[in-house]
């Protein structure tokens, strides 16, 4: 008996390690929002001696009106899997660039009240990625598509001309673009 009992008191140690693995933590560089997953020791991160240009391209929206766009939040998780690894947030210089269905994103909260009935579930959102020094842009022709016009807008986000001249502009500057729509 006394042996199972240590097998069920291993399995439980086991376990709960397994769990506390799998938790992901908020921050260093915005605390509420962009949790991420801790990896011990990888084999692959950026260099903590260089300062990176990226560029997001975020042209869906998998949240709905009612949620967070995960692509977003994906920009908070980004800066803060690299702030984990020491690196500081102004040795990334980030641009995202909204267009498609995520233009709804960059709606004001009386613009996003009047069209879906609700606050912008982004709003807070913008606001953190703003604080932190992230560059956002709405394609014009997105949002105009759209029937918004420039009152509309959220204070933290500029207007494009359209996405695809924010993508060659930022592209030449030496952006790396990322793309997972």
């Amino acid at each position: 008996m006394r042996f199972y009992h240590l097998v069920l008191c291993a399995i439980f140690v086991i376990s709960s390690q397994k769990l506390n693995a799998q938790e992901t933590q908020a921050g260093p560089i915005l605390e509420e929002f962009g949790t991420v997953f801790s990896i011990p020791d990888p084999d692959l991160t950026l260099s903590k001696d260089e300062n990176y240009k990226i560029l997001f391209d975020i042209y869906t929206d998998q949240g709905g009106e009612a949620e967070i766009n995960p692509l977003l939040n994906t920009v908070a998780r980004f800066l803060n899997m690299h702030g984990q690894t020491g690196m500081k947030k102004e040795q990334l210089s980030i641009v995202v660039i909204m267009h498609g269905a995520g233009a709804k994103n960059a709606l004001n909260e009386e613009a996003y009240l009047k069209k879906f009935g609700r606050t912008n579930p982004n709003a807070e959102l913008l606001k953190a990625l703003d604080s932190v020094g992230v560059n956002l842009y709405i394609c014009g022709q997105s949002f105009y598509s759209r029937g918004f016009s420039p009152a509309d807008l959220a204070e933290p986000v500029k207007l494009s001309l359209s996405a695809m001249t924010a993508l060659v502009h930022f592209q030449k500057d030496g952006y790396q673009l990322i793309n997972f729509n």
